[in-house]
């Protein structure tokens, strides 16, 4: 399930520019969550005119998201609302580095997802000392193949303040 809200997350985030009718400002601040919500609040007939003029890969992956969104709890669905707005609160070129990431992480076989995945979330639950020091570990060599790795000292990076 955490998976499913996080791929969501990404996905919204990484398709809301191509969502709305016109293309989002670098900085425009809190635009990706207005859009999943404008997006989800459309009536059908609304819903249906905008996704006419998309093409059609990108109208099949929005219709995709948009079911997902609709089978999630109430619950999954604030969480996936925090961090859209957390998102925007990124500089854009932050953001950038995350969408790029993630799109590292999807090339990665589904059972090295799973364990960067929960490396990830305990990184994330770490005090930024104890993540470089996590990081720095024979273990995490050991059990991370170099590409991981580096992905998970660059999500690290994002999520420490910006310098």
């Amino acid at each position: 399930m955490f998976r499913s809200l996080c791929s969501i997350a990404i996905l919204w985030v990484g398709l809301a520019p191509g969502l709305s009718a016109q293309p989002l400002r670098p900085n425009a601040g809190g635009k990706q969550a207005a859009v999943i919500e404008r997006w989800t609040n459309m009536s059908p007939q609304q819903r249906a005119r905008a996704l006419e003029k998309l093409p059609p890969e990108r109208r099949r992956r929005i219709e995709q998201l948009l079911n997902q969104y609709q089978n999630l709890s109430p619950e999954e669905r604030q969480q996936l609302s925090f961090r859209a707005e957390m998102f925007d609160q990124l500089p854009p070129e932050r953001q950038d580095i995350a969408r790029r990431l993630f799109r590292q992480f999807n090339q990665l076989p589904p059972e090295r997802q799973a364990l960067v995945r929960e490396e990830f979330r305990s990184l994330r639950a770490m005090r930024p000392v104890d993540r470089r020091a996590r990081i720095q570990s024979p273990e995490f060599s050991d059990k991370f193949a170099p590409r991981e790795q580096q992905f998970l000292r660059q999500f690290s990076r994002l999520l420490s303040p910006a310098q």
